[in-house]
Protein backbone atom coordinates (compact mmCIF):
# COMPACT_ATOMS: atom_id res chain seq x y z
CA UNK A 1 0.00 0.00 0.00
CA UNK A 2 1.11 3.24 -1.16
CA UNK A 3 1.88 5.22 2.20
CA UNK A 4 0.64 9.08 1.95
CA UNK A 5 2.54 10.80 4.90
CA UNK A 6 3.49 14.32 3.68
CA UNK A 7 2.63 17.69 2.93
CA UNK A 8 0.17 17.55 -0.13
CA UNK A 9 -1.32 21.34 -1.45
CA UNK A 10 -4.90 21.35 -0.91
CA UNK A 11 -7.55 23.01 -2.91
CA UNK A 12 -11.42 23.58 -1.84
CA UNK A 13 -14.48 24.68 -3.11
CA UNK A 14 -16.97 24.91 -1.46
CA UNK A 15 -19.72 27.28 -3.22
CA UNK A 16 -19.72 30.57 -1.44
CA UNK A 17 -15.75 30.80 -1.12
CA UNK A 18 -12.55 28.64 -1.46
CA UNK A 19 -9.97 27.25 0.68
CA UNK A 20 -6.32 27.13 -0.24
CA UNK A 21 -3.57 25.95 1.92
CA UNK A 22 -1.82 22.36 2.49
CA UNK A 23 -2.13 19.26 4.60
CA UNK A 24 0.30 17.31 6.53
CA UNK A 25 -0.06 13.38 7.04
CA UNK A 26 1.29 11.12 9.00
CA UNK A 27 0.51 7.46 8.26
CA UNK A 28 0.26 4.29 10.38
CA UNK A 29 -0.86 1.40 9.00
CA UNK A 30 -4.25 2.30 8.11
CA UNK A 31 -4.07 5.19 10.69
CA UNK A 32 -3.84 8.97 9.57
CA UNK A 33 -3.01 12.10 11.96
CA UNK A 34 -1.90 15.25 11.18
CA UNK A 35 -3.20 19.04 10.26
CA UNK A 36 -4.77 20.62 7.29
CA UNK A 37 -3.47 24.98 7.23
CA UNK A 38 -5.84 27.13 5.12
CA UNK A 39 -6.66 30.47 4.14
CA UNK A 40 -10.40 30.63 3.76
CA UNK A 41 -12.01 33.36 1.07
CA UNK A 42 -15.75 33.35 1.84
CA UNK A 43 -17.26 35.90 -0.92
CA UNK A 44 -17.58 39.40 0.17
CA UNK A 45 -15.63 38.79 3.38
CA UNK A 46 -12.42 39.03 4.52
CA UNK A 47 -9.98 36.36 4.26
CA UNK A 48 -8.53 34.13 7.72
CA UNK A 49 -6.20 31.45 8.55
CA UNK A 50 -7.31 28.26 9.56
CA UNK A 51 -5.82 25.07 11.31
CA UNK A 52 -7.59 21.75 11.80
CA UNK A 53 -5.94 19.13 13.46
CA UNK A 54 -7.19 15.89 11.44
CA UNK A 55 -7.38 11.75 12.52
CA UNK A 56 -8.74 9.11 10.17
CA UNK A 57 -7.66 6.43 7.83
CA UNK A 58 -6.39 5.68 4.32
CA UNK A 59 -6.86 1.62 2.99
CA UNK A 60 -4.82 1.88 -0.07
CA UNK A 61 -7.54 4.27 -1.78
CA UNK A 62 -10.35 5.36 -0.02
CA UNK A 63 -9.65 8.78 2.13
CA UNK A 64 -11.53 10.20 4.84
CA UNK A 65 -10.43 12.40 7.75
CA UNK A 66 -12.02 14.58 10.32
CA UNK A 67 -11.11 17.26 12.27
CA UNK A 68 -10.61 16.79 16.21
CA UNK A 69 -9.47 20.66 16.48
CA UNK A 70 -9.45 23.88 14.73
CA UNK A 71 -7.54 27.17 15.38
CA UNK A 72 -8.06 30.29 13.89
CA UNK A 73 -5.27 32.50 12.92
CA UNK A 74 -5.43 35.97 11.38
CA UNK A 75 -8.94 36.55 12.72
CA UNK A 76 -10.12 39.86 14.58
CA UNK A 77 -11.99 37.65 16.73
CA UNK A 78 -12.51 34.35 17.44
CA UNK A 79 -15.55 32.64 16.32
CA UNK A 80 -17.22 29.25 16.26
CA UNK A 81 -15.97 27.53 13.42
CA UNK A 82 -17.54 23.86 12.21
CA UNK A 83 -14.94 20.69 11.82
CA UNK A 84 -14.23 19.38 8.83
CA UNK A 85 -14.62 15.75 7.22
CA UNK A 86 -12.83 15.27 4.25
CA UNK A 87 -13.18 11.88 2.29
CA UNK A 88 -12.39 11.09 -0.86
CA UNK A 89 -10.04 8.71 -3.21
CA UNK A 90 -6.07 8.69 -4.51
CA UNK A 91 -6.86 8.47 -7.98
CA UNK A 92 -4.30 7.37 -10.75
CA UNK A 93 -2.71 11.13 -10.85
CA UNK A 94 -1.73 10.54 -7.61
CA UNK A 95 -4.31 13.50 -6.38
CA UNK A 96 -6.30 13.15 -3.52
CA UNK A 97 -10.09 14.01 -4.42
CA UNK A 98 -12.90 14.25 -2.90
CA UNK A 99 -16.06 15.94 -1.29
CA UNK A 100 -16.35 17.65 2.59
CA UNK A 101 -19.01 18.58 4.85
CA UNK A 102 -19.13 19.78 8.23
CA UNK A 103 -21.46 20.24 10.96
CA UNK A 104 -23.57 23.06 9.32
CA UNK A 105 -24.75 22.41 6.02
CA UNK A 106 -21.59 23.39 4.29
CA UNK A 107 -20.32 21.21 1.26
CA UNK A 108 -17.49 21.18 -1.29
CA UNK A 109 -15.45 19.50 -3.69
CA UNK A 110 -11.32 19.09 -2.68
CA UNK A 111 -8.12 18.18 -4.30
CA UNK A 112 -4.55 17.71 -3.04
CA UNK A 113 -1.62 17.04 -4.59
CA UNK A 114 1.88 15.94 -3.80
CA UNK A 115 4.17 18.62 -2.71
CA UNK A 116 6.63 16.03 -0.07
CA UNK A 117 5.38 12.42 0.51
CA UNK A 118 8.07 11.40 3.01
CA UNK A 119 7.81 7.42 2.05
CA UNK A 120 6.33 6.56 -1.12
CA UNK A 121 5.84 2.57 -0.71
CA UNK A 122 5.69 0.47 2.25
Amino acid sequence: MKNITGRWSFNEDFGFGKDEGFAEFTQNGDKLTGVVVYTERIDEETPFRVEQHVEGSYDGTNFSVTGTKVELLDVEKQFEYNLDTWEGILNAQNQIVGHSHDGHECFGVFIMQPIELLSTEK
